[in-house]
């Protein structure tokens, strides 16, 4: 896999994620819906996702877009931008609406 198709895999493993909430969320604006999204990846409700467990949400998808370990690495690294070790709504967010 080419490593330009990495961010794609993911955004459309999202984008399924997404569809499955858009019947609950229908009449919700798009930062809502995304909102909510992160809502329910962030566990423990401290406002971040820790990127280890962001990691264990996208290894356990990993074979389904065949990625490799350095494509999910780098994927986490791009997703945190601040390289803090969690990922807030806000880079979140700017990942998700990334093209």
């Amino acid at each position: 896999m080419e490593e330009s198709e990495t961010p794609n895999a993911n955004v459309d493993f999202f984008e399924e994620f997404f569809s499955q909430l858009s019947h609950i969320l229908k009449d919700k604006d798009e930062e809502t819906c995304y909102k909510e999204m992160f809502r329910i990846l962030d566990e423990n409700k401290k406002g971040a996702i820790p990127t280890e467990d962001l990691r264990g949400i996208l290894v356990s998808i990993q074979a389904k877009v065949q990625m490799s370990d350095q494509e999910v690495d780098e994927l986490i690294d791009d997703i945190d931008k601040n390289k803090d070790g969690k990922v807030d709504f806000s880079e979140f967010f700017k990942f998700m609406l990334k093209e």
